[in-house]
């Protein structure tokens, strides 16, 4: 995690090793999305390979259940899987078929998973600084036109999506693609937004 902070106001950013988990079993069984918060698929880009094995009940059943993992997740209301070893998956016993899906592939989610985590601290390195500097100039903007910014903690959850956007999930958490930051201006027109909405 990379953080920076000004008069009162504090930014992190970081990835997030559940979100790419449960992002990697979505785009494995092409669970459709349901609900606002709809993200993009993941790049690189994840074979669909698990959804022949659903039949019209179960992929309905799993559907639900993914979206309600989902929703624990960006909640944090889900105990945290350690990705580091195979868990018994206790904690998706009322998600039978989630849970099947998880056994059956967790040994591919894993090792995509591991590589993301990897990818990310590299693009971290090369990126987070940079980023981090830019919204401390939109606070600042913020700052000069009289808003009130301090006590405002703005949390980046950066993600390897196939689409250049952020997600505002609130109260103070951006979901946001990795590739955003490499266009300053589109970074700029979904976080300044967010950040006025906040003070």
């Amino acid at each position: 995690m990379v953080q920076d902070s000004g008069s009162g106001w504090k930014v992190s950013a970081d990835t997030h090793k559940e979100m790419l988990l449960a992002l990697y079993i979505r785009d494995l069984a092409a669970i459709e999305p349901l609900g606002a918060l709809s993200l993009a698929p993941l790049s690189p880009r994840v074979k669909p390979a698990a959804a022949r094995e659903l039949n019209g009940v179960s992929a309905g059943e799993l559907r639900q259940e993914w979206h309600s993992w989902w929703e624990s997740i960006i909640a944090d209301t889900h105990p945290d899987i350690d990705i580091e070893r195979e868990p018994d998956f206790a904690d998706f016993s009322d998600s039978p078929s989630l849970q099947h899906l998880l056994r059956a592939h967790y040994g591919n989610a894993y090792t995509w998973t591991q590589r993301r985590l990897g990818e990310y601290q590299e693009y971290a390195l090369d990126h987070t600084t940079e980023q981090l500097a830019l919204l401390g100039q939109l606070f600042a903007e913020r700052e000069l036109e009289g808003k009130n910014v301090s006590q405002m903690h703005l949390k980046l959850v950066e993600l390897p999506l196939a689409e250049r956007r952020a997600w505002f999930v609130e109260p103070d958490t951006v979901i946001l693609s990795q590739e955003l930051m490499r266009d300053e201006t589109l970074f700029r027109s979904y976080l300044a937004p967010i950040i006025d909405l906040l003070t």
